[in-house]
């Protein structure tokens, strides 16, 4: 199977089929989410969901067979009679990311290649863990210069995995990035980036909240730089999948201690009054990021 495309393929399928990911879930007895996850190319179809993909399909296409998913695209939408659709999942063209309304384009583009060599790393972050109160969670993630010119960010636990960018801006870093599968989008602003490669940022993380009831979540964030990226891009891809396979519940009094205290401290009148924070925020004084040599000083 072609896995870099297998997921533009299977979504044309729906799409010529006019048929839901919900649908296709239901007929596999999977979960809606995991179709998501094959289209967007985050997952690839174990061999015996593979086998079910195909059977189903030739359920509805005589002839189709497993070897049909080796074919490229073009040879493959042939197949249903059908022209090539733009792959699904395609990167973002330069143009298209700057017709977003933001002024100061020009400015990130020239930050990015500024720093783009010691902002890309593998990394892993720890939050507080919404369902589980007084524990913490760790996301995932992979730091890339993209062929755009902008820094890709791609982060997540197990099949929740987010896709965005991450932005230089007046020495901190802005995070926009979205879930696929689910239509989730989330934010994130990191303080102020030490010199050379950094090692550890903190920040401010918001997004909708995971709870029974709708609504907005703020949290702070810590991202911890955990191995560089090789070049080989398919190569860091297939790391950046292997890590996303780990558990994502930190174990209990594995955060180091200035860690935890520095994710769990309040804020709010109560705090004020006796010295502490009015609002949700982190002061350059207080900020735990540290840096590594620069790489031009590594060399």
């Amino acid at each position: 199977m072609a896995g870099s495309s297998f997921g533009a393929k299977l979504d044309l399928v729906l799409k010529l089929f006019s048929m839901s990911r919900a649908h296709l879930a239901s007929a596999l007895a999977v979960d809606k989410s995991l179709v998501g996850r094959w289209i967007t190319g985050s997952v690839t179809p174990s061999a015996h969901n593979l086998a079910n993909i195909t059977r189903f399909v030739a359920g509805r296409h005589p002839g189709f067979t497993m070897l049909d998913w080796d074919r490229d695209m073009d040879t493959f939408a042939a197949v249903f009679g059908a022209s090539s659709p733009s792959p699904a999942g395609a990167e973002p063209t330069a143009e298209s990311l700057d017709a977003f309304p933001l002024a100061i384009m020009s400015q990130i583009r020239a930050a990015t290649a500024a720093r783009a060599k010691d902002l890309e790393c593998f990394f892993q972050t720890t939050r507080p863990a919404e369902a589980a109160p007084g524990r913490f969670l760790h996301d995932q993630g992979m730091v890339r210069l993209n062929p755009n010119g902008l820094l890709e960010v791609r982060m997540g636990v197990r099949e929740t995995v987010y896709r965005g960018w991450l932005f230089p801006v007046r020495g901190q870093l802005f995070c926009i990035a979205t879930d696929a599968a689910n239509g989730a989008l989330v934010f994130a602003i990191f303080s102020s980036i030490p010199s050379g490669r950094p090692q550890r940022l903190d920040g401010i993380t918001l997004g909708s909240s995971s709870g029974s009831l709708p609504g907005v979540a703020a949290a702070p964030i810590i991202l911890d730089r955990v191995g560089e990226l090789s070049g080989d891009r398919e190569a860091d891809d297939r790391r950046y999948l292997a890590m996303l396979t780990n558990d994502p519940l930190a174990a209990m009094d594995s955060v180091p201690p200035e860690v935890a205290a520095h994710l769990s401290r309040d804020f709010g009148p109560t705090p004020l009054a006796a010295g502490g924070d009015w609002l949700l925020q982190i002061p350059l004084h207080r900020s735990l990021g540290r840096s590594m040599a620069a790489i031009a000083d590594a060399l």
